[in-house]
């Protein structure tokens, strides 16, 4: 019975461990993407959301665009401009 509970906190620990490491990387990931929302509308004076572990939404005249979303068309009403 010793053996058998010795390997289970083994286990335990060998498990737990990577979990609480990825949590907490994906924790600071979400802090790190939140911020920089919210640093975007302090910039740009523009309204934004945060969605957690989703992503970054602008609102626009059209209604809430995803941050990528946004990129991609501003980008691409802009153009290259001589």
């Amino acid at each position: 019975m010793r053996d058998f509970l010795d390997f289970l906190g083994f286990m335990i620990v060998v498990v737990s461990l990577p979990v609480i490491v990825c949590g907490a990387i994906l924790l600071c990931g979400n802090y790190h993407t939140a911020y920089q929302c919210k640093s975007y509308q302090e910039i740009t004076q523009k309204e934004t959301k945060y969605a957690n572990f989703d992503s970054c939404y602008i609102k626009t005249t059209a209604g809430w665009q995803r941050w990528d979303e946004y990129k991609a068309r501003a980008i691409a009403s802009e153009g290259l401009k001589d």
